[in-house]
């Protein structure tokens, strides 16, 4: 489905009082509408928002997919590329919450 037939259907399952709350959001008169034209004018109205965004979401994916790399990637690490410096020991958490109401002495 294309994002007109889902605005569409969206539209069209909605009861009056959604309608008018979708119609004064993307401020589309809807006094003395009918409803089929209400739904046509904000049909109209969403999909011109749309199409006003988009190119600037073409440019931002556009610069993403630059910088992944293409095709098949594998999930197993790269080890070669990874410095090893010097490790701290792991340190051991002591606290337990069960021990906050025990005393030790």
């Amino acid at each position: 489905m294309t994002f007109t037939d889902i605005t569409r259907m969206m539209l069209t399952s909605m009861d009056f009082f959604e309608l008018r709350r979708t119609a004064a959001r993307y401020a589309v008169p809807f006094q003395g509408v009918r409803r089929q034209k209400l739904i046509k004018e904000i049909e109209r109205k969403i999909l011109t928002k749309n199409q006003s965004e988009m190119p600037s979401l073409l440019v931002e994916s556009a610069t993403v997919a630059s910088l992944s790399p293409e095709g098949a990637v594998s999930a197993k690490p790269s080890l070669k590329n990874q410095k090893r410096g010097k490790m701290d020991a792991p340190r051991i958490n002591t606290f337990s919450a069960r021990n906050t109401s025990f005393s030790r002495v």
